[in-house]
C-alpha cells in the first residue's frame, strides 16, 4: 500500500445497540491463536445483556469445529461505522439449525468510517461487462468502502452500466478472491501511464450483494487505515 488520503479513524467506546447492527449482517469471528484464524457468520439476533446469536461457521458445506468456551474477536460493519468486541461461545446449538450463542459485550469499540476515506493501492483486477460482452484487465488505484477508482487500456462501458469486479486481497496473510458487482459512475479522459500507454480512469460504485466479499473488503480497508 502507498498510504492513505486521510488519517486513520479514531475509536470510541460504544454499545451494541448504538452501532446499529442489523439482522443478517455478516460479521467476522477471529480467534486468538497465532494463526488468527477467522470465520464469517451472519447475525441472527441478540437479547440485550444475555447473548448474541450467529450462524455456525462453515467450511464449504461442513460445520467448523466450535466448542463452548472458545473466545473470538468479533468484527463487523454497520453503514460507515466499524466495530469490534471480544466474545465467548456460551452455547453451540445444532437444532433446529446450527447456530452459536456468543456472550453479550458490555462495551464495543466503534470506529467512524467516513465513506470518503480511501486507501491507495496497486492491485490487478478483472472487469466483466455483460452489457459490453467483454472481460478486461485493469488496475485499481484506490478503494473505499463504497467503490473503486481503476485504470484500464480500454473503455469498460458507459456511465450507469453494471460490471463485475474480481481481484485478490491479502487478508491476514491469505490471498482471498473478491468478486463484487458495481456500477460505472464516471469515465475520465485518456491519460498516459508511466510506461507510455494510454489509460482510461473510471470510478465504480459497489452495489449491494450477498455473501462475505464486501465485508472482507471493508475489513481490509479498515485494517489498513487503522494500522497507519
Amino acid at each position: 500500500m502507498d498510504g492513505n488520503e486521510h488519517l486513520a479513524p479514531k475509536s470510541e467506546w460504544s454499545d451494541l445497540k448504538s452501532v446499529k447492527i442489523a439482522i443478517g449482517d455478516v460479521v467476522q469471528l477471529q480467534d486468538f491463536s497465532a494463526n488468527k484464524q477467522h470465520h464469517y457468520v451472519k447475525l441472527i439476533g441478540y437479547l440485550s445483556m444475555r447473548s448474541i446469536l450467529v450462524s455456525h461457521p462453515m467450511n464449504n458445506d461442513n460445520l467448523q469445529f466450535i466448542k463452548k468456551g472458545d473466545s473470538y474477536l468479533v468484527r463487523g460493519f454497520s453503514g460507515t461505522k466499524a466495530y469490534d468486541f471480544n466474545a465467548e461461545v456460551i452455547a453451540v446449538c445444532l437444532a433446529p439449525y446450527p447456530y452459536l450463542h456468543l456472550s453479550f459485550p458490555r462495551q464495543v469499540k466503534a470506529f467512524n468510517m467516513r465513506s470518503a476515506m480511501r486507501i491507495k493501492c496497486r492491485l490487478v483486477c478483472s472487469i466483466k461487462s455483460a452489457a459490453a460482452g467483454m472481460n478486461a484487465a485493469a488496475t485499481i488505484d484506490d478503494m473505499s468502502i463504497t467503490g473503486l477508482r481503476i485504470q484500464s487500456k480500454t473503455k469498460l462501458g458507459e456511465i450507469g452500466n453494471t460490471v463485475d469486479v474480481s481481484f485478490r486481497l491479502p487478508v491476514d496473510g491469505v490471498d482471498q478472491l473478491i468478486v463484487l458487482p458495481a456500477v460505472i459512475r464516471n469515465v475520465g479522459i485518456d491519460n498516459e501511464s508511466g510506461s507510455g500507454d494510454q489509460m482510461i480512469p473510471s470510478g465504480l460504485e459497489f452495489l449491494p450483494s450477498e455473501g462475505s466479499d464486501l465485508n472482507t473488503l471493508q475489513y481490509y480497508i479498515y485494517k489498513n487505515l487503522a494500522e497507519k
